[in-house]
């Protein structure tokens, strides 16, 4: 069996399959790819040309699955042990409703208002966009970290008892806005900071961040005071 996921390890979605991955404990190899760069064949792949794609020679050496999500799920059926999903219905329902929140809503505001703003400037060799970013952060992401916050009150996880792919899909997001040098206050979001606290205690988690961190470890981040957003 070779599983292969390919992507890029700067990508939160990339990062939620191989984190799903290590928790699971399964075997895969990595491949560098990067949808910027990638020719028309890549379009084959994915006709979106997004990242993860993951390849498994148990199907067939033709066998290619794009998307994180429906990767990760691919992944659940396969591999069962060490479940990353709750066995309880209205807590599975639940989870991929996270997992549908933390992919759309907080990866446009995340991803674009703020990590493109300040990352992808320079990987052109341009100044950041600390505008954009700072603007995002004062009036978009004040409603995400609130909404997220009343979902973990008096609750570890986001859905039922245990560490899911919820909290994955969650968790990367908000390390892309760390790498972009910008964190939620804790005095304002504690179950949220308590949360990342517990996920960066995940060596499933922490090895693909720490590792992200240093891809990321030569450009400039943003200055933010941790009293912003509120």
């Amino acid at each position: 069996m070779t599983l292969t996921v390919c992507g890029l390890i700067g990508s939160p979605f990339v990062r939620k399959v191989c984190t799903q991955l290590n928790e699971k404990g399964v075997e895969y190899t990595f491949e560098n790819l990067s949808p910027f760069q990638a020719d028309e064949d890549f379009t084959t792949l994915n006709p979106l040309r997004r990242i993860p794609i993951l390849k498994d020679s148990d199907n067939g050496d033709d066998f290619i699955l794009p998307d994180s999500t429906a990767i990760c799920h691919y992944i659940e059926r396969k591999f069962p042990a060490s479940p990353m999903m709750p066995s309880d219905h209205a807590e599975y329902g639940r989870a991929l409703w996270i997992e549908e929140y933390a992919d759309t809503e907080m990866a446009t505001k995340f991803g674009l208002g703020v990590f493109r703003s300040i990352i992808f400037p320079q990987m052109a060799g341009k100044k950041p966009d600390t505008e954009t970013a700072l603007k995002c952060i004062r009036e978009q992401l004040p409603t995400i970290h609130d909404y997220l916050e009343g979902q973990l009150e008096g609750k570890d996880w986001f859905a039922g008892n245990a560490f899911s792919l919820a909290d994955i899909s969650v968790a990367v997001q908000y390390g892309n806005l760390a790498f972009a040098g910008y964190s939620p206050s804790a005095e304002r979001w504690p179950n949220l900071a308590a949360f990342m606290k517990r996920v960066g205690e995940k060596e499933s988690f922490t090895s693909l961040h720490l590792k992200t961190a240093l891809v990321f470890a030569q450009m400039q981040k943003m200055e933010v005071d941790p009293s912003e957003g509120l």
